[in-house]
Order: structure tokens, then sequence, then C-alpha cells
């Protein structure tokens, strides 16, 4: 029995050194991940008097996704945190996601009328392995021509573009 009880607290003990070299090797994963996570965020006013239909915005919202995730992606981006849109406005909203450009969008759809005239857009990614610039450029590669292809009128609002941080990236 007395060796029974030896053997525990040598196994014990060897559990607590996995564990710690478990969490030191997960610490250093966190910090790798954070390191290299590039960010970037957009907000956009659609503002179109004729009036966009629904079905439109929605094959829209699906473009888009795939083509900045895509675009990220040819950037040379390795893995894709998230990459989400919320489109609103007083009949309601669209909430869409991506995480992998190979599958469509996810999209909730809760906007009540057919047709928008006017809303917000704004489009959020963080991808893995390229800078806060490199992300902003991937998205600004395929946004107009996107917003184009299915006759969207759009202005910036906020281009949300964290420049010292990116700055910093590169003189370390």
């Amino acid at each position: 029995m007395h060796e029974d009880d030896h053997h525990d607290d040598h196994h014990d003990h060897h559990d607590d050194d996995h564990h710690e070299n478990e969490h030191e090797r997960l610490h250093l994963e966190m910090h790798r991940a954070v390191d290299e996570l590039g960010k970037y965020a957009i907000d956009i006013n659609i503002d179109s008097p004729e009036g966009v239909k629904k079905e439109v915005i929605l094959k829209f919202i699906d473009d888009l996704m795939t083509s900045v995730t895509e675009s990220s992606m040819a950037h040379g981006a390795d893995l894709v945190g998230h990459v989400k849109s919320f489109l609103s406005n007083d009949d309601g909203n669209i909430m869409s996601s991506i995480v992998d450009h190979r599958e469509p969008a996810r999209i909730k759809d809760s906007l009540e009328s057919d047709t928008v005239y006017k809303a917000r857009f704004m489009l959020h990614i963080i991808v893995h392995g390229i800078w806060d610039d490199h992300v902003r450029e991937s998205v600004l590669d395929v946004l107009d021509d996107t917003f184009r292809k299915w006759g969207i009128p759009y202005v910036v609002e906020a281009d949300h573009y964290d420049t010292e941080k990116s700055i910093a990236h590169h003189t370390r």
C-alpha cells in the first residue's frame, strides 16, 4: 500500500510538470498568435435613391465576404480569425460571418423590408500572418469592384486603420 502511495505522489508530481510545460507552450503560442494578427475595420454608408433589392444585397454580402477573405489569403494571410459584416438601418439588420473562403458566408437576415435605400455597412476582419496595412490593402483591392458589380452606391464613412500600430510592427 505504501509503495502505491509513493507511486501516486510521483505520478502527481509528473502531471504538474506536464501541465506547467503545456501551460508555457500554450502561453507562448497565444503570444505568437496575438503578435501575428492583422486587423481592419471599415464603416460604409449605402445610399441608393432607387433602392437595392434585399436579394441583391444578400448576394452582394456573400460575394464581398468571399472576395475579402480570398484577397487576404492572396496577400499572405495563413488563417482567417474572422470576417464579419453588419448591415443595418431602421428596418433591421443583416449579419454575416465567414471563416473559410471555400464555404459560403453565414448570413443572419433580420431585415424586414425587401428594398434597401439607406443603410450602414460595417466590415471587420481579423486574420493571422499579415499586418494591418496588408489586411486593409486586401479589403480595398476588392471593395470598389464588388460594390460596383452589384450596383450598390456607397461612401466610406470611417476607415479604422491603426497607422501607428502597423508602423510599430515594422520597426521592431
